[in-house]
């Protein structure tokens, strides 16, 4: 049952009255803005309301950190350990390392931790003189700074900003995990989520997975003969080598591979080999079914194919994924849109983290 948000303000405004550090778990059905790995680590359907004193805040990449020490529903002071977005994209909405300074009071709102109780991602910031932020912008809908109308782009150079998309995948394909071999069944199954994501070490994961990346600019320029996507996340930078017909036999095998490119039309085609055995897909959820990975082998390969919709002033990124070793058949093609930007790409400075998040995480288990 949704309750009224004239009562939730006014258990908000008692609860902060009679108590100055407290915690209430608020129970009410809502969205939220997830990000990729969102669902397997917390419960947007189960809202926490955490009021207390800042401990310390961790302005990261890939995620943020906000301590805040409260009174638990025992009367106990408690540290609880709040995630959000990283430091970048909060810092590009106002939201600032400036307002999370030790021993400033403040409430949080936001989904409950599937591992822990003192733990959540928060969403909502409310301070005691009545300001209120959101990490998903202003009414939840505006995660960067408003876009200024920019000179339409006839090509695929530029800085671009990841787009609601009207569908990642074409037609309605098999899911990938049906499609496995018994090798990569076997993969599969040595793989747990939970402690395995690359991320967790700052590794990229694979290419899809950049180009997925919400809320951090990509930038495509030339480099002499060679093209260069640059992207913010994970502060990657992919060289395509534009003169290179074939792969180096002996080259390092990377999670992203050794790219070579050509030109089909206004179409850049990339083609990409050598990678070294990894993940496609940090977490796959199906009903039923505890959380697995997708995995490939080291004969994954890849052919993007990037064009500009002059119409609609959209990047159109197409990604076909082959494994002979892992998959049955190619799946399915996906595909991703950019919108143009003017953002200006920051250093992302990777921290490493674990299952509960920050390395230093002094949340009870």
């Amino acid at each position: 049952m949704r309750i009224p948000s004239r009562f939730l303000r006014r258990a908000r405004s008692l609860l902060r009255g009679l108590i100055a550090s407290t915690v209430a778990f608020l129970f009410v059905a809502s969205t939220v803005a997830a990000h990729h790995s969102f669902a397997p680590h917390f419960d947007s359907g189960r809202k926490v309301h955490i009021s207390g004193t800042v401990k310390a805040y961790e302005a990261r990449n890939p995620h943020s950190y906000l301590h805040i020490n409260a009174v638990d529903e025992n009367g106990r002071t408690q540290e609880y350990v709040c995630e959000s977005h990283g430091v970048t994209q909060l810092s590009r909405i106002g939201i600032t390392p400036q307002l999370f300074k030790a021993g400033t009071k403040l409430s949080v709102t936001g989904s409950a931790s599937r591992h822990s109780p003192y733990m959540c991602f928060f969403e909502i910031i409310e301070w005691p003189d009545g300001r209120t932020m959101n990490v998903n912008g202003p009414g939840g809908t505006q995660q960067t700074p408003v876009q200024s109308k920019l000179p339409p782009r006839q090509d695929v150079f530029g800085t671009w900003l990841l787009a609601p998309s009207r569908s990642r995948s074409a037609g309605t394909p098999q899911q990938p995990l049906q499609l496995m071999t018994p090798a990569g069944e076997k993969a599969v199954a040595s793989y747990d989520p939970f402690k395995d994501d690359p991320v967790f070490r700052c590794d990229p994961v694979a290419v899809q997975r950049v180009w997925q990346a919400p809320s951090t600019p990509l930038e495509i320029l030339r480099d002499g003969s060679d093209v260069v996507l640059h992207h913010e996340w994970m502060d990657v930078r992919r060289v395509i080598h534009m003169n290179v017909k074939t792969h180096p036999k002996d080259g390092t095998r990377t999670s992203l591979g050794h790219s070579i490119g050509h030109w089909e039309g206004d179409t850049l085609v990339i083609e990409t080999g050598n990678y070294s055995a990894g993940v496609l897909e940090q977490y796959v959820e199906q009903r039923g079914q505890p959380t697995k990975g997708l995995l490939h082998s080291a004969s994954l390969t890849t052919v993007e194919r990037l064009h500009v919709d002059s119409a609609r002033q959209r990047l159109v990124v197409d990604v076909d994924i082959t494994d002979p070793v892992f998959f049955k058949q190619p799946l399915p093609r996906e595909t991703m849109e950019y919108s143009p930007s003017d953002l200006n790409i920051m250093p992302f400075k990777c921290s490493r983290e674990g299952l509960t998040g920050t390395i230093r995480n002094a949340a009870k288990p």
